[in-house]
This record gives structure tokens, C-alpha cells and sequence, in this order.
């Protein structure tokens, strides 16, 4: 059974608080701050129990010592400096002297963000590969471990996987809240349950389709994800994207569930992703050097059918490249036909969460999942490493 914040005694303790601050940033600069802003609300609640609060994130991939210039967490700590509500400090190295004396001088309600804890990786991949002395250390730290990073729960890293082996643990209201709004996709989703899915590549969805494919009563597919389906059935797609190691697979979910799995009949072509030259064609009328962009608008008309019967909608990815405004209309189309319906309706993050945003339908989501890789795991295999581990220590042994 899962341990939650409000579970576990943190008034006036040491506590390691495992966040998500991987966000978009430009030059130095954060371009969305969605991540820092949503773990607030167990910042706050920590802050009031006076908690000593000592903040771990990755951010990016550290390989080189040039790349600890370009993915430090100072812009982060500058922003949560700028709010002007916590007593908060900066250690600028994940382990050493200087974290150290922080960890031991905390004052109540005082908070050190500690630089990305994959700098480690640049000594031998400790964070990544769930080092146990790291995390050990990092345990030592504090009381209490805190996992609110519900975006890297998937992830078998030190600070997420090794800490809770070590001091007592919960999740924080972050991950409390993705829990109540994705299980019951994995449970009893109201009938009739539609899934919306698309994106550049299967690969990395196969198990999420098959697990979906067994509650769902209709899966509908666009972008890359239908493109190789396509190609699955025998369709020429031109020079478009196809994910050729999962023929195979798509072949076999056709097969198996060839009764919920809609494709387009029609989409949106180009040559070489061209913002100037595009066509609307049946899948049959491709041309070699055609690239599919987006679906077109019997597939939609199509869509729309199932989308306005669902009573549960659940969406991963866009069903066309919506960054490019020629092959936009067909994710806004569906996001619009979404927002209208009167459906529990569940965004699965990533992709699907950026065009949401992009084209202001958030509001009329009922939850949009701060995760993306983590969303996914979570769905296909019922849990997360990360929630594996939580409370696998007793809370008795807290000093």
C-alpha cells in the first residue's frame, strides 16, 4: 500500500524532497515553469509542518563537464528565489562539504536546493545507475524521504529508486494526485472508453497499447503511431516515419484487437515536411516522396463518432506534427471534439500536454499528468519503480 505525505510524521524533520525540475529552458532561461509551480502545494504543506526541506532533482543529461554549465539548477533556484515565499539556499555541488554543512544548519521551514543530481554521473553513472552509496549518502541527510517527481518515477536513479531503501518514505500530493486521476484507467474506466493516440514513434508505446487494448473499446491512432500501422497493413506511406522494429508487434494488436483499432483513411501530405506545399490524399493515393503530417478530415469526421458516445477519453500524443501550422489542424480539431465531450477526459502528458497548452484547452481537461515516460509505465505495467520502493522502510525507525 502506497504511503502518502499527510501519512507520515514530517513536522520538524529533516526531509529529502525528490522534484521534477527538468523543465524547457532557452538560453539560460526557464521557458515554462509548470513543473516547479505544480510541486508548490508539498513545498508549502513542508514548509508549514516546519519541516528542514532538502530539494533533489536531475535536469538533463550530464556526460561532460561542459554540460554541467548548461544543465546547473541556479536558474531554478532564481525562480523559486523570485517568489518571495521561502527562506531557501543553494548548494551548488549534489554531495560534499558544502551540502553537508547546509543539511546539518537547516533552520524550520528552510529550504537548500541542491544542484542536479546528475552531476554525479560524470564519477561513473552514479545517480543513473542507482548507485548505493550515493544514495546512502543522500539518505543520511535527512529524516524523511518525500518522492514528488512523479515525471522520473520510471527511472531506476539513486535519488529515486535507492534513497527509500534507506529512511522512512511517502509520496508527496503531486504524485497523491496523479494516482487518483490514472488509476482508474488501470481499474474500472467508464464504458465506452476511448483512447487517443499518436506521436513520432511506437516503440516506446507498444506495451501501453496492448495494456489499453484489453479496457479500451476503441483506440484511435495518428501520427507516426499510425503511420507504422499502417504500414503494418501493407500501405506504401512514401518517405514518411514508421517505426519498422514494430511492425511485427502492430501487425499482431491488429490481429488481436482489430475491432477497437481506428486508422486514418485520409491525411495531410507533403514533400520534406514542406510549410508551403501540402495535399490532402486517401492512404491509397501516396506517393513515394509523400510525408504524412497530419490526418485529414474524413479521419476526423470519423473520430468524432466515437469521441462524442465516449464516457472516459484518455490521450497520449497528437495525431499530427501541430508545431508545423500546415499539420496543426488535425490535433486542434481532435483537442476541440475532446474538450466539448461531456467524458472523464485524462491527457497523458508530453506532447499531448504541450499542444493542450499551446492551443488553451487545459481548462477544459479534467487532468493533464505532469508525466510523460512515467505516464506510460505507469499505465501498461500498474506501477512505478519509484512507488515500488515507498515505505519500504518502517516510519518507527525515524529518529
Amino acid at each position: 500500500m502506497i504511503k502518502f505525505l499527510k501519512d507520515i510524521d514530517t513536522k520538524e524533520k529533516k526531509v529529502l524532497l525528490r522534484v521534477d525540475y527538468n523543465v524547457p529552458m532557452k538560453d539560460g532561461k526557464i521557458t515554462n515553469t509548470k513543473k516547479i509551480d505544480d510541486s508548490l502545494k508539498t513545498i508549502d504543506y513542508l514548509v508549514k509542518q516546519k519541516a528542514k526541506i532538502i530539494i533533489l532533482s536531475h535536469f538533463g543529461r550530464v556526460k561532460t563537464e561542459e554540460d554541467k554549465n548548461a544543465n546547473s539548477l541556479k536558474p531554478i533556484f532564481d525562480y523559486l528565489k523570485s517568489l518571495d515565499k521561502y527562506n531557501i539556499l543553494f548548494s551548488a555541488t549534489p554531495m560534499g562539504e558544502m551540502l553537508d554543512t547546509m543539511a546539518r544548519t537547516l533552520e524550520p521551514g528552510q529550504l537548500v536546493l541542491v544542484e542536479n543530481t546528475r552531476f554525479m554521473d560524470l564519477e561513473g553513472n552514479l545517480e543513473s545507475d542507482c548507485d548505493t552509496q550515493l544514495a546512502m549518502y543522500w539518505a543520511d541527510l535527512a529524516d524523511v524521504y518525500i518522492d514528488d517527481a512523479f515525471g522520473s518515477m520510471h527511472r531506476n536513479h539513486a535519488s529515486i529508486t535507492g534513497i527509500p531503501k534507506y529512511i522512512p518514505s511517502a509520496v508527496g500530493l503531486l504524485v497523491q494526485e496523479e494516482i487518483e486521476h490514472l488509476r482508474p484507467l488501470i481499474t474500472e474506466p467508464e464504458s465506452p472508453f476511448v483512447v487517443i493516440m499518436g506521436g513520432a514513434k511506437l516503440d516506446d508505446k507498444i506495451e501501453l497499447i496492448y495494456s489499453l487494448a484489453e479496457k479500451a473499446d476503441h483506440i484511435l491512432l495518428g501520427g507516426g503511431i499510425a503511420n507504422t500501422f499502417l504500414r503494418a497493413l501493407g500501405y506504401d506511406l512514401g518517405s514518411s516515419l514508421v517505426s519498422t522494429n514494430a511492425l511485427q508487434t502492430a501487425r499482431a494488436i491488429i490481429q488481436e484487437f482489430k475491432d477497437k483499432i481506428l486508422l486514418p483513411r485520409d491525411v495531410i501530405t507533403s514533400p520534406s515536411y514542406s510549410d508551403d506545399i501540402y495535399e490532402l490524399k486517401k492512404i491509397e493515393d501516396i506517393v513515394p516522396d509523400d510525408v504524412v503530417g497530419d490526418i485529414g478530415a474524413k479521419a476526423i469526421e470519423n473520430y468524432k463518432k466515437f469521441i462524442e458516445k465516449a464516457k472516459t477519453i484518455f490521450i497520449n500524443g497528437t495525431v499530427g506534427m501541430y508545431e508545423q501550422k500546415p499539420f496543426s489542424n488535425g490535433t486542434q480539431e481532435i483537442l476541440r471534439l475532446v474538450s466539448e465531450s461531456d467524458a472523464k477526459k485524462i491527457v497523458g502528458g508530453g506532447d499531448a500536454g504541450a499542444a493542450i497548452e499551446k492551443f488553451k484547452y487545459q481548462k477544459k481537461m479534467d487532468f493533464v499528468s505532469t508525466g510523460g515516460g512515467s505516464t506510460l509505465y505507469y499505465i501498461a505495467n500498474h506501477s512505478l519503480p519509484g512507488l515500488d520502493v515507498i515505505g519500504t522502510k518502517n516510519e518507527e525507525n525515524i529518529d
